[in-house]
C-alpha cells in the first residue's frame, strides 16, 4: 500500500470519473483512473447504489488519504443539477464515514492551475494533464476531469486547510 494517496473525483449520477495519484509536487504521479458508468435503464436509486458500492471498492483498493471533488456549477437544466447534487452528497458521505481529508475545488480553479487559463476548453484541459501526468493514451472526459481534479490539488495543498 502506498501512502499519501489522493483521489480526484468529477461527480455525477450518470458517470463519475475517479483518479487516483500520489502525493508528491516535485513530480504528481497518476497511479490509476477510470469510470463509474451507471445504468439509465435503473431506478436513480439503483444507480446511486451503484456509485456507492464501486466508490468504496476504489477506496478500499487503494486506501487514500484525501479527496478532492469538483465543486458543482451552475446548471440550466434543474433536474440534471439536482440528481448531480444528490450524488454528490453521496459521495461527500461516503468519504466522511472513511475518514478523508475532502477539498473541494471551483471548475474555474480547475482549469485555472491545470492550463493557466481559468476559460479553458476541454481539448486544453486534456493536453495539460496528459502533459503533467505522462499520460498518453485516450482518456475518457470524466475520468479526465478527475485527474484534472487530482493534479489541482497537488498543486495548491500547501496552501490549503480544509
Amino acid at each position: 500500500m502506498i501512502d499519501n494517496l489522493i483521489l480526484g473525483i468529477d461527480p455525477g449520477y450518470d458517470r463519475v470519473g475517479w483518479a487516483i495519484g500520489q502525493d508528491d509536487r516535485r513530480r504528481p504521479k497518476l497511479l490509476d483512473l477510470g469510470l463509474i458508468q451507471t445504468d439509465k435503464d435503473e431506478t436513480i436509486f439503483a444507480r446511486y447504489q451503484q456509485i456507492d458500492y464501486e466508490l468504496t471498492r476504489v477506496i478500499k483498493h487503494y486506501h487514500p488519504t484525501e479527496v478532492a471533488i469538483e465543486k458543482l456549477y451552475f446548471a440550466k437544466n434543474v433536474k440534471t443539477a439536482i440528481r448531480v447534487a444528490e450524488a454528490r452528497g453521496l459521495m461527500l458521505q461516503i468519504f466522511l464515514q472513511v475518514g478523508l481529508a475532502i477539498f473541494e475545488y471551483d471548475p474555474t480553479k480547475i482549469k485555472q492551475v491545470v492550463t493557466g487559463n481559468g476559460q479553458a476548453d476541454k481539448r486544453a484541459i486534456a493536453k495539460m494533464v496528459k502533459i503533467q501526468l505522462g499520460a498518453n493514451e485516450k482518456i475518457n472526459d470524466d475520468a479526465l476531469d478527475a485527474a484534472a481534479c487530482y493534479l489541482t490539488h497537488v498543486i495548491l495543498r500547501d496552501n490549503l486547510s480544509h
